[in-house]
């Protein structure tokens, strides 16, 4: 009985010591919209600040993130511990439920407006919709100025956006657009030949390679195509350029709220900033900017707020015009 009795406090002590380790080795789950290599970057920026942690991350456009959230929510099973997409309507809806934890940031030089619901969740870094020309494929053709122009006809067949119902950023375009011109702007657009492409990546990979001669998108990776070479432009409409909320929150339930919090709070730093910044993103902090004259660029275009079912709406008249499924 000794006997049994001392391996029992042996195995014991081996179980709390493996408890020991594997509490010790923090892990979170990031579910996100962005571009993946630039999140990689900023991870492995965060865990050489934070030595053993780990950070999982699920990428999909917008729109598939909301659902599977949802759907593990339904199920009182969250498995994200943080949340960061183009899509700021449903961390409001997140918030209303009381299912993201309030932050209280006040990292120098980062603007208060940039903190939503007193601290649900935060905006990081700025990203705006602008039109983005293949200066090859367009050639001698007068360049468009503003969004009104893409319904001319020297512009047939030669315009494309990404898909609303995945790209929360061409949500946010679709919503900008349709309040300043009316939705019958779209239709215009469907009648001059615009084409749906699914995400902003694809986009750019055709519009690089002259498949599209204009497009509606986000600035930052037409960018960095810029910069490898490819024959892009960035267009500035008279009209206004489109302010893409991509806000990022830590889920109520998470399973390690501490690192997704320190995860945040990073992603203000000087060194998270400057990773945006030369990744080709307005960074939010004081001290660090954009190189170039984009870093100064006004957005009075911004994205209205939409409830769930104006969203709904919005995009189920979209996919009636263009063919498309949710």
């Amino acid at each position: 009985m000794r006997f049994l009795a001392r391996r029992c406090a042996a195995a014991l002590i081996v179980a709390l010591a493996f408890g020991a380790v594997a509490t010790a080795a923090s892990a979170m789950t990031l579910y996100t919209s962005e571009v993946l290599p630039d999140v990689q970057a900023l991870i492995d920026e965060f865990q050489k600040e934070h030595p053993g942690t780990e950070v999982k991350v699920f990428r999909t456009g917008s729109g598939e993130i909301v659902a599977k959230l949802r759907a593990e929510l339904e199920a009182h099973n969250p498995q994200a511990d943080a949340v960061w997409i183009a899509d700021p309507s449903f961390l409001e809806y997140l918030t209303g439920l009381g299912e993201l934890r309030r932050i209280d940031i006040r990292a120098a030089g980062y603007p208060a407006a940039y903190s939503y619901q007193k601290g649900a969740y935060h905006e990081v870094r700025l990203i705006q919709n602008i039109i983005a020309v293949n200066t090859q494929q367009l050639g001698t053709a007068p360049r468009p100025t503003d969004w009104t122009d893409l319904i001319k006809p020297e512009y047939r067949n030669l315009v494309a956006m990404p898909d609303p119902n995945y790209s929360g950023g061409a949500l946010a375009t679709l919503g900008a657009l349709a309040k300043r011109y009316g939705f019958d702007f779209f239709v215009k657009l469907k009648a001059n030949g615009m084409r749906i492409e699914r995400s902003n990546p694809l986009l750019l990979q055709k519009l690089a390679q002259g498949e599209y001669g204009i497009a509606l998108m986000v600035d930052f990776n037409v960018r960095q195509e810029i910069g490898n070479g490819a024959p892009l432009q960035i267009v500035y409409p008279r009209g206004g350029t489109v302010l893409i909320p991509t806000p990022i929150g830590v889920v109520a339930q998470a399973k390690d709220a501490a690192t997704a919090e320190a995860f945040v709070r990073f992603l203000l730093t000087r060194p998270a900033q400057t990773i945006f910044a030369d990744r080709g993103y307005a960074p939010v902090a004081a001290g660090v900017s954009l190189p170039g004259a984009a870093a100064a660029r006004a957005l009075p275009l911004s994205a209205p707020s939409l409830s769930l079912a104006d969203k709904a709406d919005l995009l189920r008249r979209f996919n009636e015009l263009f063919g498309l499924s949710e």
